[in-house]
């Protein structure tokens, strides 16, 4: 490992977050500044397994920024590692219409792999990833060739683990055995309003642990803890997925507000001279040292010749299992709507019934769809006939259980649209969409396939008198 040009590298993704957001006097300064170092490690020292020139390898590992708030985090390193983001885009951040929105965006940045804002959302986002790699292994890897090895990263913090969706998805992860996912928690000790000690007191690493979780706790601003961290949660797969709890400094970098709730925000953009003064950062704003880009320009090239060794390989498993090639493409058959069965007028059945008729007529001819319910399968009717179960013991299977977690089943069924690979459905009573208010907002504004199928719970009242099981 580089030592010195990652820490030149950390340095200078520090500069340009100070000076993004100096520039348009909004953002936030606490975690671009306090995770430069794990960021220079994932981008700058094969932590991530990326190609900034095909940034949608099948094969890359997924980055996902669970703590959307600090974009200017993922902006950066997709700047400095050679994703097509310009300079002069990071400069027009949180502008209108420009590629660098205030939270990252799905669909509007190249290496954006999810619409993070909401907190928590990104971790499930992960998992929805992590259990569409495994998916994908179970159905494409043969024994001459494996397509699918991928790793999820997820980066996140207090915020985060705070919000109760986080913790359904961990519980799902853990249950689950998804070995692929590794979050890496920012563990700051701050959050908005003070430090983090006046609302939580729990032991991470131990509430971890009792998931099935591996857990390990490093300093997150030393370079190879951070390295031998990530190498050895990517090299174990034990069945456990890994968290990597960093202990950083938000803010670091700017003395007057670095390791207090003051760093959160934009509040120490006004020490920018300063800050870069002390950092060692020349005058020149937006400033990358042509030492950092050789730096970078060499890990694309190392990057681009693993991808066409992947390509080889993809090319010679494509012709020797042309079914499983054509399957892979997830083209919807043509006549789709016409093999659907129709019912007559009048037709006396419970609607979910019939939609359940219909689930498995679309299941027979899409084998991309995987259908999942919240406990309620025996409600919801949408249980893959034949599919199999989703688990441990058959990654291959379709149907999956996520136990009574509506909100985490919303945003797993949102990340493993994102991943593209697999088509999702989720089900539970029309009641509990409200849990998954915040999931299906950001699948709207994404503009994901997800499959919502909402049923009645039980027998109520309504205007017109009792509503029956439809």
């Amino acid at each position: 490992m580089q030592i010195d040009i990652l820490s030149q590298a950390a340095t200078q993704a520090r500069g340009l977050a100070i000076d993004a957001i100096h520039a348009c006097s909004s953002g936030h300064l606490g975690l671009p500044l306090g995770c430069a170092d794990i960021g220079a490690v994932l981008y700058g020292a094969g932590g991530l397994r990326y190609n900034p020139a095909a940034p949608q390898w099948l094969n890359r590992d997924r980055f996902v920024l669970s703590g959307g708030h600090g974009s200017m985090f993922l902006y950066s390193w997709l700047h400095i590692s050679g994703y097509h983001l310009s300079l002069e885009e990071v400069k027009n951040f949180r502008q209108l219409g420009s590629e660098t929105p205030g939270h990252p965006e799905f669909g509007d940045t190249v290496g954006v792999e999810a619409t993070t804002g909401p907190l928590g959302q990104g971790i499930g986002n992960a998992v929805g990833f992590a259990l569409s790699g495994k998916h994908a292994a179970a159905k494409f890897n043969t024994a001459d060739h494996t397509i699918f090895d991928q790793h999820i990263f997820a980066l996140h913090g207090d915020g985060c683990l705070q919000e109760g969706v986080a913790k359904e998805c961990i519980a799902f992860a853990g249950h689950n055995k998804l070995d692929n996912l590794i979050l890496i928690y920012d563990s700051n000790d701050v959050t908005l309003d003070a430090m983090a000690d006046q609302t939580q007191s729990e032991d991470a690493q131990a509430y971890f642990t009792s998931q099935g979780w591996d857990a390990v706790t490093i300093d997150g601003h030393d370079f190879a803890a951070i390295n031998d961290a990530v190498s050895k949660a990517k090299a174990n797969d034990n069945g456990k997925p890994k968290v990597i709890i960093a202990k950083t400094t938000i803010g670091k970098g700017i003395p007057e507000v670095e390791g207090t709730a003051a760093g959160h925000g934009e509040g120490g953009a006004k020490f920018a001279e300063a800050a870069r003064k002390g950092l060692g950062l020349p005058e020149e704003t937006f400033y990358v040292s042509d030492e950092v880009r050789a730096h970078f320009a060499d890990v694309a090239k190392a990057s681009a010749a693993e991808y066409q060794a992947w390509e080889d390989n993809f090319a010679a498993w494509s012709t020797a299992n042309p079914k499983l090639a054509a399957e892979l493409k997830g083209d919807l058959p043509a006549d789709l709507i016409s093999s659907i069965p129709e019912f007559d007028a009048g037709t006396n059945a419970a609607t979910r019934a019939s939609g359940g008729t219909v689930m498995q007529s679309v299941a027979q001819s899409v084998p991309s769809l995987v259908s999942g319910s919240a406990d309620l399968y025996g409600s919801t009717k949408n249980y893959i006939k034949d599919g199999g179960d989703f688990g441990p013991d058959n990654f291959g299977g379709r149907n999956i259980w996520f136990g009574i977690r509506e909100h985490g089943m919303g945003a797993i069924c949102n990340g493993i649209a994102y991943d593209g690979i697999f088509k999702a459905s989720g089900a539970t009573f029309l009641v509990f969409a409200d849990y998954m208010r915040g999931s299906i907002r950001l699948a709207s504004l994404a503009k994901l396939p997800v499959t919502y199928i909402f049923t009645h719970d039980s027998v109520g009242v309504g205007e017109d008198g009792p509503l029956t099981n439809q």
